[in-house]
């Protein structure tokens, strides 16, 4: 494996004011401006009270999935810090994601994160970061000695960070497409070398190393994956499996090099995406709608064939998965203006079954208000969204009322009215005025 030769003074240096940094923080809590403990963990934060409480809830629900999988009686046996602020230089350890920092200082008992650089992007890529940590924390602490293997601590945290997770229920897809897709890099680039090897082998220095980490991460996934998913008994618990590797041997471990590059690069990412949309198991169904929302994530060739999928969910007996596809298929068409044309009837056939359902007063409000939302601005092969939205400012409704002013101001020329408190409170002939303007608009845009 390549590595940097790194001056031995300054690594040294580099590493003591990251300790002290870290004792720094866990010593000055009281300097944030909010603080919130539970069972496990305190939080530090100087935004908001209601981002710390969110931000709490969602902490404690990962608290108690991962307790589930690793079975920790509650009350915790630790209290974990946990400081929400900006970047922080040199950190210890951080997920594959460079504009999401965070890291776990096992023995600190704590975990820094750039809430920041996450809540710039979206809540999911914090939630997704919070629970990679976590997982870290849960790891080191159930299964000792792990530290000295960065591949299998990081490879299990690449592999939990992608769990579904709510009040009472999680599941762990365990399928990671972005660590997937450099791992199936990787593997391709590097056929003749012993790639397991090496890896197991690296300390953390060079599991780190500037030029090798991506792939160190990714690598460490998959192995992980692979072990998980086609070594060990799928009858045996999560955690079962996760202790079976852990007192795997390294040559045990490298001697299965071929058949994990040929699981890897077999592995065909749409076509196991689609596999999870489809799980009718109702103790699945939290995978099948978190696999729909990462169908339309994909690119290049593989967009034809995830937009097939989407609309043949469409069908499916489940209410929820359902509108899933429904809300998918709109992000795909948007993320993708090519996409209507890759198959047209199909395309046209899913278009006409999305406009009937926002035009039907007797359909969900929620589900009708949430397509109309996903509308976005694009254009599909004939269908122009604003004469349907104008309609649709008139609706019974008003949470459906309010998402189709806020997709018109995306999608029209047309200053309009936004606030949702106009649409779902103001006065009748308040409105009425401004739909009476957007129709005149309508007209004096046509062609005559």
């Amino acid at each position: 494996m390549s590595s940097r030769i790194i001056d031995p003074a300054l690594h040294a240096t580099r590493l003591a004011a990251v300790i002290i940094l870290c004792l720094v923080s866990c010593g000055c809590g009281l300097a944030y401006k909010n603080r919130l403990s539970r069972d496990g963990f305190i939080v530090y934060t100087n935004d908001g009270q209601d981002f710390l409480e969110k931000t709490g809830d969602q902490i404690e629900t990962i608290y108690d999935s991962l307790a589930e999988v690793f079975e920790i009686p509650k009350p915790f046996p630790w209290t974990t810090r946990i400081f929400l602020d900006g970047q922080a230089e040199g950190v210890l350890d951080y997920s594959y994601n460079p504009d999401l920092l965070g890291y776990y200082v096992p023995f600190l008992q704590m975990i820094r994160i750039d809430s920041r650089a996450a809540a710039s992007n979206l809540v999911s890529d914090l939630d997704q970061v919070l629970l990679h940590e976590i997982a870290h924390h849960f790891i080191v602490n159930e299964l000792p000695g792990i530290s000295g293997k960065c591949w299998l601590n990081e490879g299990l945290a690449g592999n939990l960070e992608v769990g579904v997770i709510e009040k009472g229920r999680a599941e762990f897809p365990l399928l990671n497409p972005v660590l997937l897709k450099i791992a199936q890099r990787e593997i391709t680039e590097n056929k003749n070398r012993p790639l397991l090897t090496e890896l197991l082998q690296s300390d953390w220095k060079d599991f780190h190393n500037e030029e090798t980490r991506e792939m160190n991460y990714a690598l460490s996934w998959s192995i992980v994956y692979h072990l998980l998913t086609r070594e060990l008994p799928a009858t045996l618990s999560l955690k079962e499996r996760i202790n079976r590797i852990h007192f795997m041997d390294k040559t045990e471990i490298s001697a299965l090099e071929m058949g994990w590059r040929k699981n890897i690069l077999g592995l065909d990412l749409v076509a196991e995406l689609s596999r999870l949309a489809s799980l009718a198991a109702p103790e699945k169904k939290m995978t099948s709608a978190w696999a729909i929302k990462e169908l339309c994530k994909v690119r290049g060739t593989a967009v034809r064939r995830s937009l097939e999928t989407l609309v043949k969910l469409f069908g499916t007996p489940c209410p929820q998965i359902r509108e899933e596809a429904y809300v998918s298929f709109l992000r795909l068409l948007s993320n993708h203006p090519q996409a209507p044309f890759l198959a047209p009837e199909q395309t046209a056939k899913a278009l006409t079954c999305l406009q009937d359902i926002i035009v039907d007063s007797e359909a969900s409000p929620l589900l009708r208000a949430r397509l109309v939302a996903n509308l976005e601005s694009h254009r599909t092969i004939k269908n122009d969204w604003i004469p349907l939205l104008v309609d649709t400012l008139e609706d019974s409704r008003p949470i459906v009322r309010a998402a189709a002013a806020s997709a018109l101001s995306k999608m029209a020329s047309k200053p309009t009215i936004v606030s949702p408190a106009f649409w779902t409170s103001a006065p009748t002939s308040k409105r009425n005025e401004e739909v009476r303007e957007w129709k005149r608009w309508m007209v004096d845009r046509t062609p005559r």
